[in-house]
């Protein structure tokens, strides 16, 4: 039997990408910088000072770094001990999407889903703490809020009363 390919999240939460595979790093063997690099000359420095640098995939602009007014609303619904444990996870660039709730489609979804990549929690009222959904039977009224989290890093929220996540 395969094992599975599953995705590294080492770093995740510094840099919002998850990788399939570990990168290898190469590190130099032998001498210092300085011996192993070429000799530039003056004008070859001060073009390669003037010259625009790429942006890495982990160096992000500030609008990026802005948490999402979802995540934000999310935040204050949870209570004190849910909020330090999601909120790394918010800020990280977590994909957030809004959905109305209904609760058939929902039962009928986690009785089908994918266990290993999807989890369910409910939050019953503001300021509780989330549960993790076990049984297809839990999800039913009286709920505030039932999150789906992909371990691809997409959470999405179920809510009768998307004004609740809408900062006003």
């Amino acid at each position: 039997m395969t094992r599975k390919r599953r995705p590294s999240l080492k770093d995740y939460l510094k840099t919002g990408e998850v990788h399939l595979e570990p990168e290898t790093l190469s590190f130099p063997t032998e001498g210092t910088p300085a011996e192993q690099a070429p000799e530039q000359t003056s004008t070859e420095r001060t073009a390669t000072e003037q010259a625009p640098t790429e942006r890495t995939s982990v160096e992000k602009t500030d609008a990026e770094w802005m948490t999402p007014p979802a995540a934000i609303a999310l935040s204050k619904l949870l209570s004190a001990t849910d909020r330090r444990i999601w909120e790394p996870i918010l800020d990280a660039g977590t994909k957030i999407t809004v959905l109305p709730l209904n609760l058939v489609a929902l039962r009928e979804e986690f009785r089908t889903m994918d266990r290993d990549r999807f989890t369910f929690f409910i939050l019953e009222r503001e300021g509780a703490n989330l549960r993790p959904v076990r049984t297809s039977v839990q999800i039913r009224d009286p709920l505030t809020l039932l999150l789906r989290w992909d371990e691809s890093g997409e959470l999405t929220l179920f809510t009768a009363d998307p004004s609740i996540l809408n900062p006003a």
